[in-house]
């Protein structure tokens, strides 16, 4: 029998600051994932088993019914919290201020109550800095501490607290865990036994009396660039065990990219010989695990049968997987069985950032996103899917749906009463593309990267003029100058952005005979008259191309009559001028910055994606001269490239049509909340009521002024709508015909006669 197998385990993970910090700090911006108030939901966003879940998990013989918990405190330390029975503790920084003012809170799921007790140190005239810690059943507290007294170096110990905040212990620890290595986890197993994971891949073994017994170590395993602790521990059998991912170099060695991937092992800690056993090893990359507790029991399968049992759950930012290591650690390809995607509970995997299971067979996750403000716990309830009521499914078709998308769906299915929706996630967009060409069934289409004239030039996609003019919540005239134009193709208005960046090159105004633009042949004469100055720094010839046909594609093609001029003497200049760039750039903090090159007259013009906060760096590097003229484009206007961020078409196929448009209408609309959106400043709401909110707050804090941001504005209606160049056709032919252009294996002419021919018949067969 497993050794796991009916295990008392609570529920864990090594939680992933960088992760989450990604995950938070988005570009694009990730959406609420809690609204509700203490012990229950809000009533726009109640989640309980009253109410529906999406025909596709429907289609599972389970389903996880969600609801959501907010802690009424804004010290909630989500990230860390556990759960002792039905109740989640945490430690919270205390009234006033201070390292060492700390309390003990105890928050109820039953009844919603909240009690928070203060912490008592052992020497309250050092400075305690809470570090990590671990509940007992008992709600007694362990806990790292790093410790500054008034004269001296820093110190760490171990201590150990009643549940109410009466210091039982206090171990001076500096001279194993050290001073300069950060603790990633601390777990304690039935007998009180502390294990300490240092970042360094060393767990520190510990006494239940705080005594030093030995160490171990996890970061000894072959080939690997990093190891990662996934999480750690403890089963009523008395042994702790932890999961680790490594990230191993290619074994070949030859392969670009270097990296074979992440993969994960689960191991054993054995205490008292203080070595790791290894239970399962090569599990696909994973977020954390949970494992069942004492009376909650382990993990039934997805029929239900009691013979058919997993020990232990792990989870990624998709979906959670149950597991059995003795039936599954030789399938290297496996992650276990799929039990339920995040999304059809309406959670953000993304932003899980522990899962637990409780007592009475519920589970619980801790969520957290930062850039709203928003918080929570979710605890899920296993289901019979037919004693859910359904909604009307929707599918939104994305390439590589991330955080902000989820997100976005997240908060639209919660508060809905009528559609869900579904995310389809394509590999490509080249798939992508087939797949509304063949017309599957889809709903909503995330436009990043998408080239919306293709789809849009075949009637694919719905006009949403005529919804924009029965708007309750909105007008054309409310958002920004010009960001509708940038989504018209023809008559057609087939996309709105929620939030926009803009990508353009900017030069010093005097070079550019004070121009608002810049043709092909006003660059190659500038940098003519130049000679020995580099125009570009840091872009590499693949780099100029695209950009380069991106806004002359036109200038070779006429698609009206099918006619292509690759072998013309203009685009033959064109590939010369691009052969001058490097195939790569070099990187590193000892290389020359780009502001110093160009004030020193080394380079000319910058590539500039123009976030808020660094116009007045541009400013600064041209001397206060900063001209925003565009790429070189035929007619030299509208060189400048718009990045949207939460731009959906309807799909002409969609049969809830007017359900698509509520997510594409609830997007633009929604609330977002907290200081932390208005300081992270990257991108600019189309909706004119948001921009101003958010520029009155940069303002008010001298961080730009109304002139920088309309001269951004000043842009957007000249601006192209940015799509990714990896899947266009025209563009990938010439990258693999002009290689042989730049290394001398063919001449000039050779190549753009290849490049002629074949982009003659593409455009002949896709005219």
């Amino acid at each position: 029998m497993n050794k796991l197998k009916n295990a008392k385990f609570k529920c864990f993970k090594k939680y992933n600051w960088a992760g989450i910090f990604l995950c938070c700090l988005m570009l694009c911006v990730s959406m609420s994932l809690a609204s509700c108030s203490k012990g229950n939901t809000s009533a726009n966003d109640a989640i309980t088993s009253e109410n529906t879940i999406s025909n596709i998990a429907a289609q599972r013989e389970w389903v996880y019914v969600p609801e959501v918990f907010l802690v009424e405190d804004g010290r909630a330390d989500y990230e860390r919290m556990q759960p002792v029975g039905d109740t989640f503790c945490y430690v919270a920084p205390g009234e006033a201020s201070g390292n060492s003012t700390k309390s003990i809170c105890r928050y109820s799921l039953t009844d919603g109550t909240l009690k928070c007790v203060p912490i008592n140190w052992p020497e309250e005239e050092n400075d305690w800095e809470a570090g990590y810690y671990f509940f007992s059943q008992d709600y007694g507290l362990y806990m790292t501490a790093n410790v500054y007294p008034a004269s001296g170096s820093m110190k760490r110990f171990l201590c150990r607290f009643d549940l109410e905040g009466n210091c039982l212990f206090s171990k001076d620890i500096t001279e194993k865990a050290g001073s300069n290595v950060s603790i990633h986890e601390l777990t304690v197993d039935s007998q009180g036994r502390l294990y300490i994971f240092l970042d360094s891949g060393e767990i520190l073994l510990y006494a239940g009396d705080g005594v030093y017994h030995g160490s171990a170590s996890y970061n000894s395993l072959e080939n690997q660039v990093t190891v990662q602790l996934k999480g750690a521990g403890e089963g009523a059998d008395g042994r702790v065990y932890l999961c680790v991912c490594q990230e191993s170099m290619n074994m070949a060695g030859s392969n670009k990219e270097g990296m074979a991937g992440m993969r994960c092992t689960l191991m054993e800690v054995d205490f008292e010989n203080t070595q790791l056993l290894e239970v399962a090893e090569n599990i696909p990359n994973i977020n954390g695990l949970c494992m069942g507790t004492r009376q909650g029991g382990d993990f039934a399968g997805e029929s239900d049968n009691s013979d058919f049992r997993y020990d232990l759950l792990l989870y990624d930012d998709r979906a959670v997987y149950g597991y059995s290591p003795d039936t599954q650690k030789n399938n290297s390809g496996s992650i276990g069985e799929e039990l339920f995607l995040w999304m059809d509970s309406d959670i953000n995997g993304y932003c899980v950032t522990n899962l637990y299971m409780l007592d009475d067979g519920r589970l619980c996750a801790t969520v957290v996103d930062w850039m709203n403000d928003d918080r929570g716990i979710v605890a899920l309830e296993r289901t019979k899917a037919e004693q859910v009521p359904q909604k009307e499914e929707m599918v939104l078709a994305t390439v590589d749906g991330g955080s902000d998308l989820a997100a976005t769906v997240v908060r639209f299915n919660r508060g809905d009463s009528r559609y869900h929706i579904t995310v389809k996630n394509y590999e490509s967009l080249t798939d992508l593309y087939n797949a509304i060409l063949a017309k599957e069934p889809m709903d909503l289409i995330d436009l990043s990267g998408i080239d919306v004239r293709k789809p849009a030039d075949r009637g694919l996609l719905v006009d949403l003029s005529p919804y924009v003019e029965r708007s309750e919540l909105f007008e054309r005239s409310d958002f920004v100058d010009g960001i509708l134009d940038v989504y018209t193709c023809g008559d057609m208005l087939v996309g709105i952005p929620a939030e926009f960046m803009l990508r353009t090159v900017v030069g010093n105004s005097a070079l550019l005979d004070n121009k608002e633009g810049l043709t092909l042949d006003e660059l190659y004469s500038i940098e003519n008259r130049n000679s020995g100055v580099k125009a570009f720094d840091g872009v590499t010839k693949e780099d100029m191309l695209q950009y380069l046909m991106m806004f002359n594609e036109d200038a070779f093609i006429d698609w009206n009559t099918g006619i292509c001029n690759f072998d013309t003497e203009e685009f033959k200049v064109l590939l010369e001028y691009v052969s001058q760039f490097p195939d790569s750039v070099a990187s590193g903090i000892e290389n020359e910055s780009l502001s110093s090159k160009i004030q020193e007259g080394k380079v000319l013009f910058a590539v500039a994606d123009l976030y808020p906060s660094i116009l007045r760096d541009y400013a600064k590097m041209f001397g206060g001269n900063a001209a925003y003229v565009g790429f070189p484009t035929a007619d030299g206007k509208g060189g400048h490239l718009l990045i949207s961020s939460d731009a959906y078409a309807i799909a002409a196929v969609s049969e809830h049509k007017d359900g698509a448009w509520q997510f594409i209408e609830k997007t633009l609309t929604q609330e977002k909340k907290g200081e932390l959106y208005l300081e992270l400043w990257f991108t600019y709401p189309a909706l004119k009521e948001k921009l101003n909110e958010k520029a009155e707050f940069a303002i008010k804090k001298n961080e730009v002024t109304w002139d920088d941001v309309n001269m951004v504005l000043k842009l957007v209606p000249d601006a192209t709508s940015f799509y990714s160049v990896n899947e266009d056709e025209i563009i990938k032919i010439i990258n693999e015909e002009a290689p042989a252009y730049y290394s001398g294996q063919k001449g000039l002419d050779d190549v753009v006669s290849v490049i002629q021919n074949r982009i003659q018949l593409y455009v002949n067969e896709n005219k």
